[in-house]
């Protein structure tokens, strides 16, 4: 480093005020600092959205909650690559994960990628447009594979046999998912239970697709989550072992509840209080009282403690009067439910021969819900519990909706009468239907 003695400083000072070299001077800073902004300028990772819409996810994987969408032609920032998953900034400044299989790079060329998955359903419809109306194009059989090329509201654009056409989402399984560096360490999930997406999930002794199988799970069983390695969830099995689970099997209830709600503030709830009017339903063995109040009784503790949580709540009758059961599901279409929930108690021909509750469905997808509401059925009531089954009733048939039907106990059954029949019990009924609706929707 070369120094100035006082001769040269003051000859320099001199020099300095003269304005053509004080021109000079400004002129070659401007220089250098343009060249200093090249030099430490870094391009930014563009990405153009090309899907009509895309979800933004909270992390990378088909798993992870949809927090918002982008659209058609906005541009984002790559900022973090991991699998096949981009963290993005979005126009709005904050940030998700996209797939990168749906979006083309603007640095590299404009095709759009796209990731294999196999049909996990006996059969299933492709349709013209991403709506459960749209025109048929073709049917597609179980274990066929398919080309994912976008994914928007819960469906897939996919790529088969030379067509193209849009699938439910829940009914493919991804299987271009590279295997897993099971070398690291887990980390504590804030996820804390999941839900079999396919008819069989298989819980494996280590976190790869070689592993040996602990546990074989059913669609829409719960599963205990304990931690997450890389594209997999160390589990527990139901006697208590540590397993894993690919996240590509299972789902969280928010991904399969079919809605597009991120909270139950932001759900409409249609509540059917069982029967009604001319319709008395079951009626307890000395005749007194009719399963028709009960349930309406039941069904107006719910939508209180719903509403308490800010959720819109409609019923399909909120007094003693007959709805026909084409219109009930008819409501719940027109409203566009996110869930639907009807109330009845049941009855058998014997006296005092069954007890206790039980959670029907009608639509396999339905299963999700239908176990976590019937998990807080079991936690809060006092009556037995009978389980989830496929019910074939009209409500539930003929809605498009997340629907269920609860049978909350037995009306000729003498100890399940003196329990349902008390406010207690029907505000218990209210605060294990709550507390499930915010598990599904959150």
């Amino acid at each position: 480093m070369w120094s100035l003695n006082s001769t040269e400083e003051i000859m320099l000072k001199k020099l300095i005020k003269k304005p053509a070299i004080k021109l000079l001077i400004i002129h070659l800073s401007v220089i250098a600092l343009v060249i200093l902004a090249f030099v430490t300028y870094k391009p930014k990772d563009l990405v153009t959205i090309e899907s009509l819409a895309l979800n933004v996810r909270l992390g990378p994987g088909l798993d992870y909650d949809i927090t918002s969408q982008v659209k058609k032609g906005d541009e984002v920032e790559i900022i973090d690559k991991k699998d096949k998953w981009y963290q993005v900034v979005l126009p709005n400044n904050t940030k998700g994960w996209i797939a990168s299989w749906l979006i083309a790079e603007n640095s590299a060329s404009t095709a759009i990628t796209s990731i294999k998955a196999t049909v996990n359903t006996d059969e299933t419809n492709l349709r013209a447009k991403a709506d459960i109306d749209s025109d048929v194009v073709t049917k597609v059989k179980k274990d066929t594979t398919v080309l994912i090329t976008n994914e928007a509201n819960g469906w897939s654009q996919v790529e088969v046999d030379g067509k193209s056409g849009w699938i439910f989402s829940d009914l493919l399984t991804i299987t271009d998912t590279s295997k897993p560096d099971s070398s690291k360490d887990s980390q504590t999930s804030s996820i804390k239970t999941v839900y079999g997406r396919q008819d069989e999930v298989k819980i494996r002794q280590e976190a790869s697709i070689d592993g040996a199988v602990l546990e074989i799970v059913n669609f829409g069983k719960p599963i205990e989550v304990v931690a997450e390695q890389n594209d997999w969830y160390q589990v527990k099995t139901s006697d208590g072992q540590t397993g894993y689970v690919a996240n590509w099997v299972v789902s969280t209830a928010k991904q399969l509840s079919n809605s597009n709600v991120s909270s139950i503030a932001e759900a409409t709830i249609m509540l059917d209080p069982g029967h009604g009017g001319s319709d008395v339903g079951s009626i307890s063995p000395d005749e007194t009282i009719y399963e028709k109040t009960i349930t309406l009784a039941t069904a107006n503790y719910v939508k209180k403690e719903l509403e308490a949580l800010g959720a819109n709540v409609m019923m399909t009758h909120n007094d003693d009067s007959f709805v026909p059961l084409a219109e009930i599901a008819a409501k719940s279409n027109r409203a566009k439910a996110d869930a639907f929930i009807s109330f009845h108690y049941d009855s058998t021909e014997g006296a005092n021969t069954a007890s206790g509750t039980k959670t029907y469905y009608y639509d396999e997808k339905n299963k999700i819900l239908a176990n976590i509401v019937n998990e807080s059925l079991t936690n809060h009531l006092p009556l037995p519990n009978r389980g989830i089954d496929f019910g074939d009733y009209q409500v539930l048939r003929d809605n498009d909706r997340p629907a269920l039907l609860l049978e909350l106990g037995f009306m000729n059954n003498s100890t399940d009468l003196a329990e349902f029949s008390t406010k207690s019990y029907q505000k218990k009924v209210a605060t294990a239907v709550a507390e499930a609706l915010t598990t599904y929707f959150e």
